[in-house]
């Protein structure tokens, strides 16, 4: 089945359910702290006596307090922020010290026979066990000051304590520290003269490696190379463009050949060549004068600057000024001459023919071939020399920066030994702590112990606790309801009245019931306000079960009461005793051998028509009875059986209110058979005689074979449960014995409450029905 839409979580219904019930358990122990006042009371009583007696006997003890202010002095500021040390770990060292062994052994050699008073009645061994007892050190948080502090049975002994145990810590301080740094130093002075030692080899080796390579002693980040690294890079980079050289001769050579034996034409060959041999020796190859080329060069470059100041000029001038008349003819004369002596040149190479151009070439290339291998070898003979050299070098290049790292190395760790010793010299002069006495110790005349306050502080708190502990272990042996609010919510169901003990009428049959011999206001109030709960419930409760989880709690007085006050209000009313093993109702009515719910359920004949045989009237019109009859040790399977049925069918069809008197759930499960077939079961205990444990176990019964249970009658509630205080314990029965309820039970019961719908009203019993008589004398007026 799928939750509402708006449910809360099961894990917050779970989490709402835990906090109601700690508030609810809270507000219950509350009340019965209330309850059992009494209880505190005495608790708190005793302990002020024993606390007062304390405080009269208990020996005087005087206290004697110096305050000191510790600083952490830091005269090396070099030091970096990581290297001080935190102040309230400082203070917290220091608080400790105070109290050492060694400490106060000194403190006690200062102080004088006379004030020597706590140590006359212990051996020397516990000297220092018995002051350090007695001596607190303690700091303020994020401050630097100390409080010393001395209890004593003189006060003139507790501030010569506290003097001698200042002076003597003062001391131990400086000594320790004037020692420790002596130690220091010759420490550090010994590892520095084996590291000058080191080091001054260590520079001889450096400086013998350095004249052996010839180091220059470059920079590491100058980006200069060593000479003759550099001379070997260089002889690489010469060998690979030699190398390059002589390959593209050889394809340019090889090319010329192919052509040659192809018979290509030859001049498309020129350009090449001129790539590779240059244009002075092709033109010396073809019968050109250097002198020519000079000339072409020159008159090229006076083409270029002229072309030039012509764009510079035309802005400005115009195309008819004379100067840019000038520059214009210079130009077109210049690219004539140029135009002329290529087409000579042209004509030179278009007049040679390819007989002509194939010595010459393949001569010319071959020479450039030669000379490009030479070359070769004599650039790769120099880069290997230059190469082992090279590489000879790097050696002792690594060789040297290793030695030069190892020597810096030494020198940097000879440097902070140096301001290392500087600093211990300087901590031999100025202690790291330095104490100041803020507050001298004095003697002080009034006790510091006992105290009057906190004796009587410390007696209330435990008599609080012990009166509560008290409290709460006896309401855990009681095992009772300790108010009917208490009953509603351990139960899950109301409390729909509350009866108190009733007292006899002295009649007997009819009249010993208060309903109708009309006793007091009170007696009657609550059986009509247990009408009025029922009859406005919002629920069908025309057949109604009164059971019980024990014997002897009265639930056949108050079937009988609510079958008068139902009658009281003009509903004919049936009462069934089905409690066929122990009778109560018809006991009470005085119909003991009459035929009854026995004969009806054992009959074969039709039940309807032997029922109006059975119905004794009570004396009271509108209220019948059906006794109980014979006694049958299978009640049980007679309740269970089809003729009860027909019963209940037939009374409902006669009667407006059906009530049935059954046995104790806890005894025998006829309450249960029969509370499946009626509209619910009221339930009466006696809470003054039940436990919770079993109450609570005889409405789980009912609830978990799914019977409704309108509510609990809460019976027999004297003046002291009344006002919700504790119930009397003890209880026994051995339901089924030949003895009467009516006669064990004892005397009637009384309203002492109400709840309407569910709602538990508890409290005084004379507020309670004047409250119920309130409210039932207009549902009297309406009936």
């Amino acid at each position: 089945m799928q939750p509402p839409p708006d449910a809360p979580p099961p894990v917050l219904a779970e989490e709402a359910d835990m906090t109601q019930n700690a508030v609810q358990g809270v507000l219950r122990f509350a009340r019965l702290l209330e309850r059992k006042k009494s209880v505190l009371g005495v608790a708190l009583l005793a302990c002020f006596v024993v606390g007062l007696a304390y405080f009269a006997l208990a020996t005087r003890y005087y206290e004697s307090v110096a305050k000191l202010m510790v600083i952490a002095q830091t005269p090396d500021q070099v030091s970096t922020v990581n290297e001080q040390s935190n102040p309230d770990t400082v203070m917290a060292s220091q608080r400790e010290l105070i109290r050492t062994p060694k400490v106060v052994l000194a403190a006690i050699d200062r102080l004088g026979p006379e004030h020597r008073v706590d140590l006359l009645d212990k051996p020397p061994h516990e000297w220092v066990e018995a002051i350090t007892g007695s001596l607190r050190a303690s700091t303020v948080h994020k401050t630097n000051h100390m409080k010393v502090s001395y209890q004593s049975k003189n006060p003139e002994a507790a501030a010569a304590v506290v003097s001698a145990v200042i002076d003597a810590y003062i001391e131990f301080v400086g000594r320790n520290h004037r020692s420790s740094a002596a130690d220091a130093l010759d420490a550090l002075t010994g590892t520095r003269d084996q590291l000058s030692a080191k080091l001054a080899q260590k520079q001889s080796q450096l400086h013998k490696l350095r004249q052996r390579v010839g180091h220059l002693a470059l920079q590491p980040d100058s980006g200069a190379v060593e000479p003759v690294i550099s001379r070997a890079l260089h002889f690489n980079d010469s060998l690979v463009e030699a190398q390059q050289r002589r390959v593209e001769l050889q394809a340019s050579l090889a090319a010329v050949r192919r052509a040659v034996g192809n018979g290509e034409d030859l001049r498309r060959h020129l350009s090449v060549l001129e790539e590779v041999v240059g244009q002075q020796m092709l033109l010396s190859a073809l019968g050109m004068s250097p002198q020519d080329a000079e000339l072409l060069a020159d008159q090229q470059k006076r083409l270029i600057e002229a072309e030039a100041e012509l764009r510079r000029v035309t802005p400005f001038l115009g195309d008819r000024h004379p100067t840019t008349v000038a520059l214009t003819e210079q130009v077109r004369a210049t690219r004539e001459y140029l135009r002329g002596y290529h087409a000579n040149a042209g004509n030179r190479f278009a007049s040679m023919s390819n007989a002509e151009l194939a010595p010459l070439l393949v001569n010319m290339l071959s020479q450039s071939v030669e000379q490009a291998a030479a070359k070769e070898s004599q650039l790769n003979q120099s880069f290997e020399q230059a190469r082992a050299e090279a590489v000879r070098q790097s050696g002792d290049l690594a060789q040297l920066q290793m030695l030069e790292r190892e020597v810096q190395r030494i020198e940097n760790q000879h440097d902070v030994l140096f301001e290392k010793i500087q600093a211990a010299d300087i901590h031999q002069l100025y202690a790291p702590i330095r104490v100041t006495t803020v507050q001298d110790p004095l003697p002080n005349a009034v006790p510091a112990s006992p105290q009057l306050s906190r004796v009587l502080l410390a007696a209330t708190f435990f008599g609080l606790v012990i009166g509560a502990a008290w409290v709460y272990v006896e309401d855990l042996l009681d095992d009772r309801f300790g108010s009917p609010e208490e009953m509603a919510h351990q139960l899950g169901v109301p409390v729909l009245t509350l009866v108190k003990e009733l007292k006899p009428t002295g009649g007997d049959g009819l009249d010993a019931i208060q309903m109708h011999a009309g006793g007091e206001a009170t007696d009657t109030e609550a059986f009509r306000t247990l009408r009025t709960a029922l009859s406005l419930g919002g629920e069908s409760c025309e057949r109604l079960v009164v059971s019980s989880s024990e014997p002897s709690d009265g639930k056949t007085t108050i079937s009988a009461n609510l079958a008068v006050a139902f009658t009281q209000v003009g509903k004919k009313t049936l009462v069934i005793d089905a409690d066929l093993r122990k009778p109560g109702m018809t006991a009470l009515l005085e119909l003991k051998g009459k035929p009854g719910v026995t004969d009806l359920l054992t009959t074969d004949g039709p039940v309807p028509e032997l029922a109006d045989r059975v119905v004794r009237g009570s004396g009271l019109e509108g209220l019948d009875v059906i006794p109980a009859g014979p006694r049958r040790p299978d009640a049980a399977e007679l309740l269970a059986g089809k003729n009860f049925m027909d019963l209940l069918a037939w009374a409902d069809a006669h009667y407006d209110q059906v009530l049935i008197d059954c046995p104790p759930v806890l005894a025998v499960s006829d309450a249960q058979i029969v509370g499946r077939l009626v509209d619910g079961v009221v339930l009466v205990v006696s809470p003054e005689k039940n436990h919770r444990r079993l109450v609570g176990r005889a409405c789980d019964s009912f609830l978990s074979a799914g019977i409704h249970v309108f509510g609990v009658v809460a019976n027999r509630i004297t003046d002291s449960t009344g006002k919700g205080y504790g119930y009397g314990y003890g209880y026994g029965y051995a339901y089924g014995e030949e003895h009467d309820e009516r006669a064990d039970a004892t005397p009637p019961e009384a309203v002492a409450g109400e709840t309407l719908a569910g709602e538990v009203l508890a409290g005084d019993w004379e507020e309670i029905t004047k409250s119920v008589a309130g409210r039932d004398a207009g549902d009297r007026r309406a009936a």
